[in-house]
């Protein structure tokens, strides 16, 4: 069963068991090659296993087969993690033009955007004003997306606007309080704030949330 092999393939992804993955994927696509399931899932297996070129292969099959905005965006990851920030660039805003409402690609194109070098002060502000925006898109179809009021809060951050920052984590917290990397989050605000006892207060929380957790 081949559907069955491939949400077992996905299955594996979400618990980081990668290697497993590739051997139920590569089984289901030997045994339909035009399976338009299969590729997805598998781009996402060889970019957390770092074979970026094999990615980038089964990606170039995932499109022919059947074009997806998620196809784009995950070509944007892999050229960025190959340190290919234009191309990466190029792919996200392609996802981002097949379908305008999909969060992940403006999420990771903001992150691009403040984490590039730009070579004028004016560059600076137009690429942090960018990233601002794609956020405040994400959120105005979803005010309940934390990796957007995260995101938004490394802007900010950019900005040493550390009060807005502070804030944008605060509202990540009331979505999902027992999620220790949001306090941990917020607690580095807090100290480069100077505001070290509310930092303190923060990373404690983390640290509880994280041995509750195991």
């Amino acid at each position: 069963n081949v559907d069955a092999m491939i949400s077992l393939g996905a299955v594996c992804n979400k618990m980081g068991n990668y290697e497993e993955s590739l051997k139920l994927l590569n089984h289901a696509s030997a045994i339909d090659k035009r399976n338009s399931k299969v590729y997805p899932e598998k781009v996402i297996t060889l970019t957390n296993l770092k074979r970026y070129d094999q990615a980038l292969q089964a990606s170039d099959t995932a499109i022919i087969i059947k074009d997806t905005p998620m196809d784009y965006y995950w070509r944007g990851i892999i050229y960025r993690r190959l340190n290919n920030d234009v191309l990466g660039e190029r792919e996200l805003r392609k996802s981002i033009s097949k379908d305008k409402k999909l969060a992940e690609p403006r999420i990771e194109l903001a992150d691009l955007l403040i984490s590039s070098k730009p070579s004028n002060l004016r560059e600076v502000v137009e690429k942090r004003k960018e990233a601002m925006d794609q956020c405040a898109e994400v959120i105005k179809n979803n005010d309940r997306s934390a990796d957007a009021y995260l995101m938004r809060s490394k802007v900010y951050k950019k900005n040493l606007d550390y009060p807005s920052a502070i804030n944008d984590i605060s509202k990540t917290i009331l979505i999902d309080p027992d999620n220790p990397a949001f306090y941990y989050e917020r607690a580095k605000c807090y100290q480069e704030f100077n505001q070290h006892a509310n930092a303190i207060n923060d990373f404690s929380k983390a640290i509880s949330l994280n041995v509750a957790l195991k």
